[in-house]
């Protein structure tokens, strides 16, 4: 069942780096500070999978944003 609930949670995490990074749409409540936060908190998960250019993809986003 573990194996089960991290596949998703990996498919999910995909499914918003996907819309994070070529689409660019956030709900309209979202403030920079919390996209920031948002996206650094995936940062973390692609950091433990050692998915480096993923993870300086977003740092270029977040730097929109600062």
């Amino acid at each position: 069942m573990q194996t089960m609930i991290e596949n998703y949670l990996d498919l999910t995490i995909e499914e918003v780096y996907d819309v994070i990074t070529n689409i660019n749409v956030w709900p309209s409540s979202f403030t920079n500070e919390m996209k920031i936060s948002f996206i650094d908190q995936i940062i973390k998960h692609y950091e433990e999978r050692e998915e480096y250019e993923k993870c300086a993809k977003l740092y270029r986003i977040i730097e929109t944003y600062i």
